[in-house]
């Protein structure tokens, strides 16, 4: 797997489908959420100071991440990683948009 930056999800100003903006400490590790992601259907997911953040493949082993509301991770993952501890209630009422 190799992480590649999007620039929808990094440049605020761009004409036309912009992404959700990854903050820009996180840009830094972005390849490191990849490897510690978690395969679910087609999409991968990690998690970083209690917020979520989804990856999608644009060509074969070639993948970008965005940030993502925990609405939007499937709930057996979400119910795991909080048996596992790895994120709390509060963090996911937090940023659950």
């Amino acid at each position: 797997m190799e992480y590649k930056s999007n620039q929808k999800h990094s440049e605020p100003w761009q004409r036309g489908r912009r992404g959700s903006l990854c903050p820009k400490e996180v840009r830094g590790i972005a390849a490191e959420l990849l490897d510690g992601s978690e395969l679910v259907e087609t999409r991968r997911y990690a998690i970083h100071d209690g917020k979520a953040y989804c990856a999608q493949e644009d060509r074969p082993g070639i993948w970008h991440g965005y940030p993502v509301g925990w609405k939007e991770v499937p709930h057996q993952l979400r119910l795991r990683w909080r048996r596992q501890r790895l994120v709390s209630n509060r963090d996911i009422k937090k940023n659950w948009d």
